[in-house]
């Protein structure tokens, strides 16, 4: 988004907004925001306006004596006529976008609260005033509407008061929402239609919004798309002049029906000038999913900040293997280990739980803990509990299993396939989906065991005896050793090796070794190696195999330091040694191993 947002600037009128900070904000005030910054003067576009969109809102804020509807026309009419100068109408976008506006400056960057007022008087004071714009020459369309309709405008007027009294009741927060997007968009296109310039306005407003998968801001979409819908539906043809490209984890369209939308598989189509899909006019949704990260672009990503501390080569090896490539989390990561304190090593959980870097509030929260709000959305407290709890599953039919046990889960069997079941195994595999699990669990690995919540060995005990019953032997060692049973699943691999041919009984090791670990990083990764060497206690010639498996499963550990030179040299020789004992000799797939692991050795520190 910061990127389109830097090719629109000081050319084509746009406004972005974050819906994650602004959730608490209503419809109006979102539209009033976006008024403010559209408004802004641009080559070829001047400065749009927003007159009708304006008068209903200050019909909205005004104080009428609705116990006398003559008098509270007449109110009306005298605040229309007093309302006149091109300052004061940017004055009354600014008010009614309440505190919207305080999250972002004029050019959509985040300032501090306290320079707010400032930024605003200096960008009002910069406007030419030389155009004046008389409200009550706009009151009429509350009377037609564009639709034909045969009301009295002040009328409408007067009842749009009325209605901002009781916001809170749905029925009429609707009427008031579907009044303002429609007089929000008239002026679009009234604006767009005219002036000396209007031919070559080839380009759509643009509005980008972060983060929509809250309440308001799927509201907010679906109401534009139902306006839309309605004009078509009245044979009007002219296409607002309006593109939304709105940020989601996917929840957004979950509940979109068949045929109104549109994917774009490899590159996004061109639009028209009304902001419709040539070929597909009835679409009213494109869906484009932002491919995660490659480790090279999270490379670019760290080279462009230019540190002057660190390897850059390995932070961008632990940033891409935690996020996967994950974009916004990439950025997270990225600007916490800026403002970190100088370092031999870089250490993910170090990094998780800085503050997020850029907030001004009395409150920050954690890298972490804004992740987990830009991935989860909006959830209850019931909801996370029992998400954390069904994250330590390998895979969707362990979880469901989970949710089976009435014991287990709050909500239940029913709440998990209607809410959870989404979030944790949505339609299609993300680096988001990896990401969300492996922050869920940390969750789950925080929970003392004098909590009356499931502990990380509770849940994964009841994960092995499900495996056991359906005979998932992969299952069984995966969750054993995420239990840190190192010694049963030593001897359990043990076995196998002499059984099994060379190549399925390393698919066998690598599956099992990505069992994540319920405790932090405070050592060295060789050194954590030692330690847990130690306390299993394995025979001979079990050694090698025993260190190969706790190696390997912290070299797979996305919150392993990068001090990991020595992690890999030692797993390249167990590889070796243990190529040897198996009964059709030394393979090729350990033989192979054992040099990837020697190359990879000389990334780290």
């Amino acid at each position: 988004m910061t990127a389109l947002a830097d090719l629109l600037d000081q050319s084509i009128p746009h406004a972005r907004l974050d819906l994650d900070t602004n959730r608490h904000a209503t419809v109006p005030q979102l539209l009033s925001a976006i008024a403010f910054d559209l408004s802004r003067k641009r080559p070829r576009y001047d400065s749009l306006g927003f007159p009708r969109f304006i008068v209903g809102q200050l019909a909205m804020s005004l104080e009428l004596d609705l116990r006398d509807h003559e008098k509270a026309r007449h109110q009306v009419v005298d605040a229309l006529k007093r309302h006149r100068g091109f300052d004061t109408v940017r004055g009354v976008l600014a008010e009614t976008a309440g505190e919207v506006l305080a999250t972002v400056g004029p050019s959509g960057v985040p300032v501090p609260p306290t320079r707010l007022l400032d930024s605003m008087i200096e960008w009002l004071a910069d406007r030419s005033v030389s155009r004046r714009l008389v409200l009550g020459a706009f009151q009429d369309w509350y009377g037609h509407r564009d639709l034909g309709l045969l009301h009295d405008p002040i009328d409408v007027l007067v009842d749009l008061n009325r209605w901002a009294s009781d916001y809170g009741d749905d029925d009429t927060r609707q009427r008031i929402d579907d009044l303002l997007w429609s007089a929000f968009l008239a002026d679009l296109r009234a604006e767009f239609g005219k002036g000396r310039q209007a031919d070559e306005r080839s380009v759509n407003c643009v509005v980008l919004l972060d983060n929509v998968d809250t309440e308001l801001g799927r509201r907010f979409l679906h109401q534009l798309v139902r306006a839309r819908r309605q004009r078509v539906a009245g044979d009007e043809e002219d296409a607002d002049p309006l593109t939304v490209v709105a940020t989601s984890r996917g929840a957004l369209l979950s509940d979109v029906a068949d045929g109104v939308e549109t994917v774009a598989r490899e590159e996004l189509p061109r639009f028209g000038a009304g902001g419709s899909i040539a070929e597909s006019p009835q679409r009213w949704w494109l869906r484009y999913r932002l491919p995660d990260l490659t480790e090279d672009e999270v490379a670019r990503t760290v080279t462009d900040m230019a540190m002057d501390w660190g390897d850059n080569q390995c932070l961008s090896r632990v940033v891409h293997q935690l996020t996967g490539g994950h974009s916004a989390a990439t950025r997270l990561l990225v600007d916490a280990a800026a403002t970190a304190a100088p370092s031999r090593w870089f250490a993910p959980e170090s990094m998780l739980e800085r503050d997020e870097p850029g907030h001004f509030a009395e409150s920050v929260p954690t890298v972490e803990q804004r992740l987990l709000e830009r991935l989860l959305g909006e959830v209850s407290d019931v909801a996370l509990r029992d998400l954390v709890t069904c994250s330590a599953a390998r895979q969707r039919q362990h979880a469901l299993a989970l949710a089976g046990q009435q014991d287990l889960l709050v909500s239940g069997l029913t709440g998990y396939e209607e809410v959870l079941d989404p979030i944790l195994w949505p339609a299609e595999e993300s680096a988001g989906r990896t990401l969300l699990h492996r922050l869920l669990r940390r969750r789950l690995a925080a929970r003392g065991g004098e909590s009356d919540l499931p502990s990380w060995s509770g849940v994964h005990a009841r994960l092995r005896v499900l495996c056991r019953a359906e005979g998932d032997e992969t299952g069984d060692l995966y969750y054993a050793l995420a239990d840190d049973e190192l010694g049963y699943v030593t001897r359990q691999l043990y076995d196998r090796l002499l059984e099994l041919h060379s190549e399925v009984w390393f698919e066998l090791l690598e599956a099992v070794t990505l069992a994540p670990s319920q405790h932090r990083h405070t050592e060295a990764p060789i050194d954590e190696v030692r330690a847990g060497l130690d306390e299993a206690e394995p025979d001979e010639p079990l050694v090698c195999v025993a260190r190969l498996v706790a190696a390997l499963r912290i070299a797979a550990d996305p919150f392993t330091d990068s001090r990991r030179r020595d992690l890999h040299l030692q797993i390249a020789d167990d590889f070796s040694a243990v190529s040897r004992l198996c009964p059709d000799g030394p393979h090729t797939v350990f033989l192979e191993a054992t040099r990837r692991h020697r190359r990879e050795a000389e990334w780290w520190d």
